[in-house]
């Protein structure tokens, strides 16, 4: 008998003990160690711990019955036993503990069916002395991937919970309860600038906000994976639109902005603004939204039915983008974006001077001369861009992700 033949029929007969190991591993490790039960107490934990018993006996089995030494890793039981336990609070040094004391079990076993299967005592002392080998290897290599795997979790899971504590502290303070601002560490008296953030991006735009500001912004995130940013923005630094225009942000990414705003009240009111430049940017599907720039369609996202009614009295039977007539209101779009000069608005679209003066008496039939010089008209039509990309339904405005939307 070879000793690879050696090391597999080993292997073999202990994988029929493998039911009988189980238990034996059990029953050690809740009487030798007293605080076993209490430290496993979670049924999921209980659970996962009963898989990966099976499976690391198994996996080591068949690194021993193939006389390996060389690179292994921890089993996917293993592997979500050590996560449950990281989020569970359960020690390190207790999971490593329960390790060495199954391997510790499954040696016992080993000895005793090599003395039994193997009578030749030279060569059954070198089918034990590779099995040795291969038994420490794939315990020293499983032990350092539970090591890393649980510190990995612990850290990924303490990030969770602070956010979690952020995000209910921020939910109190935006419905004007008592909160303790030292959960958020962060300043709260400074000069803000709140940003919203939707997609893969939310740890690139925080850092560039933190670049430029040189104060680590308070960065929270809602249960949707929408991220909420501060960054303390002094009156000495650039222009934050300075700032965005000159870096490179990911592109599936929505961003929208708040405005600079003081102190405590100002920390709530930029965030709002952010809020509802997003609510706008959703509409508009654009990328990076500034309030300054959509306050008008913020305004009127708050009573729709109103706006609708309005752009329904300017526009009259101009009709909205996506109607037949919409070549008129995007004559008048380009007409008033070049200061109501003709032959700009005809370079604009592509089209001759006279077509635009032409398009212009269509609109003074349908809605008047006076119509076409009410200060009114440019605003409903700014509107009915918003109003189209809605689709719109009568309704109130929809509630933004993850937190209430808030009234100014």
């Amino acid at each position: 008998m070879t000793i690879e033949e050696g090391l597999d029929e080993l292997s073999v007969a202990v994988k029929a003990r493998i039911p009988e190991i189980y238990d034996c591993i059990r029953a050690r490790l809740q009487y030798t160690y007293e605080d076993y039960s209490a430290a496993t107490r979670n049924s999921s934990l209980t659970e996962a711990e009963s898989e990966t018993i099976t499976a690391s006996l198994r996996d080591v089995l068949e690194y021993i019955g193939q006389g390996r030494v060389g690179a292994t890793r921890a089993s996917n039981e293993t592997l979500r036993e050590v996560r449950l336990a990281a989020r569970a609070g359960v020690d390190l040094h207790h999971l490593l503990r329960g390790s060495r004391a199954a391997q510790a079990t499954l040696w016992e076993f080993l000895l005793e069916e090599a003395h039994r299967i193997i009578t030749d005592p030279v060569r059954r002392s070198n089918v034990l002395r590779h099995a040795s080998a291969s038994h420490f290897a794939w315990n020293d290599r499983v032990s350092a991937s539970i090591i890393e795997t649980y510190q990995m979790e612990s850290t990924a899971f303490s990030r969770q919970s602070q956010n979690r504590r952020k995000l209910s502290t921020l939910r109190a303070l935006l419905a004007g309860l008592p909160i303790d601002s030292t959960v958020f560490s962060y300043n709260l008296s400074g000069r803000h600038l709140a940003a919203v953030v939707s997609g893969d991006g939310v740890e690139a735009v925080a850092r560039t906000l933190g670049s430029a500001s040189r104060i680590r912004p308070l960065v929270i995130t809602a249960e949707d994976e929408t991220g909420y940013i501060w960054a303390e923005w002094s009156s000495r630094l650039p222009s934050p639109r300075q700032v965005v225009l000159s870096s490179d942000l990911p592109k599936d990414t929505r961003i929208s902005f708040g405005t600079l705003s003081e102190g405590l009240d100002g920390f709530v009111v930029t965030h709002r603004r952010a809020l509802e430049a997003d609510s706008v940017a959703q509409k508009l599907g654009t990328q990076v939204t500034w309030y300054e720039d959509v306050m008008l369609e913020a305004l009127a996202t708050r009573d729709l039915a109103a706006v609708t009614s309005f752009i329904s009295d300017e526009l009259g039977g101009l009709g909205l983008h996506q109607d037949p007539p919409s070549r008129l209101v995007e004559t008048l779009e380009a007409y008033f974006a070049s200061g109501q000069n003709a032959a700009a608005a005809a370079q604009r679209l592509g089209v001759h001077s006279r077509t635009i003066a032409y398009r212009l008496k269509l609109i003074e039939g349908k809605i008047g001369s006076r119509g076409l010089l009410r200060d009114e008209l440019p605003v409903a039509i700014r509107l009915s861009r918003m109003v189209e990309a809605m689709k719109l339904e009568l309704g109130g405005l929809e509630d933004s992700p993850g937190l209430p939307q808030p009234a100014l």
